[in-house]
């Protein structure tokens, strides 16, 4: 059987990530936030430098260097990252992740702040001090509902994730202008709590940082999914993953109604309903764009997000 031309690339690109030599370390730092329940901050430590691929760059060099990022070499060592004046230190587990939480609120003025580190930052990082005046946020999710993926065909998604610099991704038209509508409930909308959970490698956050300012997105906190032996997150569940995410959320923020924003291409309506069972005062509405051609009903209290598109009023 002949293999179609979008895996050849892809195990062309594989053969030659590995072959490619190691430079200097860099650290993917995570968005972090900070709020009166406590702080959060992670990350990744890598011995390979590497950058997703740049705009207008062809399948195949955003192949070679997507692939390259996804097989980065952990490195062992030391993290060290500063917010205005404060310094904290993490060293990082076998796999090069490393996190840092604590119950107590930080000294700082509310808005985002610049996170600084050693070794460098991969790409721009920001912690959230949270605005107690801001009580609404988002939970969204990324592929196929702001990021058009096509998640249920396997082939596609290689070829959307993988052979495509950031900048030529497609997003899901109205959502970025929606989002931005829904931020101006806050007080303080720069500073509004929206947070973006995927369970898409780190290893691909620069490249979604990248999708998500190009295409006019609010800023908000980027949380993607660990992959190695010893990761706190689940390997194949994507639905405790994303479960353990969206709980830790809503305990750091109790005072804030959250808008779920998902699609029924894999597990988010049935993750939104368990959050909403568990935290129903938190909950604002719960929104899925729909995406399965024989796509089951869904549960009660979740809406079709294409009501909600140019007309974000809930």
């Amino acid at each position: 059987m002949r293999m179609c031309r979008a895996v050849q690339l892809i195990v062309i690109a594989v053969i030659g990530s590995f072959a490619a030599s190691a430079s200097a370390l860099q650290a993917i730092v995570d968005d972090g936030w900070s709020s009166a329940q406590g702080y959060r901050f992670s990350g990744r430590l890598t011995e390979d430098n590497h950058q997703p691929a740049k705009a207008g760059s062809g399948a195949v060099q955003s192949l070679h260097r997507n692939t390259r990022l996804l097989f980065a070499s952990s490195a062992e060592g030391k993290v060290s990252w500063q917010i205005d004046g404060a310094q904290w230190q993490s060293r990082v587990d076998d796999h090069g992740y490393w996190e840092l939480t604590s119950n107590q609120p930080l000294m700082l003025s509310s808005g985002w702040q610049s996170i600084r580190s050693d070794p460098a930052a991969s790409s721009p990082a920001f912690l959230l001090v949270h605005d107690p005046r801001n009580q609404f946020g988002i939970i969204s999710d990324i592929d196929d509902t702001i990021l058009v993926s096509e998640v249920p065909d396997k082939i596609k998604l290689l070829r959307n994730s993988l052979t495509l610099p950031p900048e030529s991704r497609q997003a899901v038209p109205q959502m970025a202008q929606t989002y931005r509508q829904l931020a101006e409930r806050n007080a303080n909308p720069a500073a509004s709590p929206i947070f973006y959970v995927s369970a898409s490698p780190k290893q691909l956050t620069d490249g979604i940082r990248r999708f998500l300012q190009k295409n006019g997105f609010p800023q908000g906190i980027l949380m993607l999914k660990e992959i190695g032996d010893e990761s706190t997150d689940s390997i194949l569940d994507q639905r405790a993953y994303k479960r353990a995410r969206i709980t830790a959320i809503m305990h750091d923020f109790p005072e804030v109604k959250f808008a779920l924003v998902g699609d029924d291409g894999e597990s988010d309506p049935q993750i939104y309903a368990e959050i909403a069972l568990r935290y129903p005062e938190q909950i604002s509405g719960i929104w899925i764009r729909k995406v399965k051609t024989n796509a089951s009903p869904l549960p009660a209290g979740q809406n079709d997000l294409q009501q909600l598109l140019g007309q974000p009023s809930f």
